[in-house]
């Protein structure tokens, strides 16, 4: 396992499909950064539920590869919009992006090998 995300793990939970691991991987790549927009947008807009629920969205997309720091910040950001609370809110979105920026990064390569196998 790395730092960033558990890559046998993940394995694991795909019941070890290689494609599907990679499919995986290029969900994450296309779902990750809009769902980052609406987190965005919610928060500027006080759309607590519309946060709450990406948020677990996120949560859920990052703990298909054990990605404990995304996993956390999303679920950070998830109990702070259920609470209705606004103090830590955007250290806790940062640390979100970050987290997620790390974890899209360490899966590029996996993302590449996903790609080249559907063209």
């Amino acid at each position: 396992m790395n730092d960033i995300y558990d890559h046998e793990g993940s394995l694991q939970r795909m019941g070890n499909d290689h494609d599907l691991f990679h499919e995986m991987v290029g969900l994450l790549h296309e779902d990750a950064p809009p769902l980052l927009v609406v987190v965005q947008t919610a928060i500027k807009e006080g759309d607590i539920s519309r946060l709450e629920r990406a948020a677990h969205t996120l949560k859920g997309l990052a703990s298909n590869f054990g990605a404990r720091r995304a996993v956390t910040a999303a679920g950070e950001v998830e109990r702070l919009a259920k609470a209705g609370q606004s103090s830590g809110m955007p250290a806790a979105i940062t640390e979100l992006e970050e987290s997620l920026d790390e974890l899209l990064a360490a899966l590029e390569h996996e993302k590449d090998v996903s790609q080249a196998s559907i063209s």
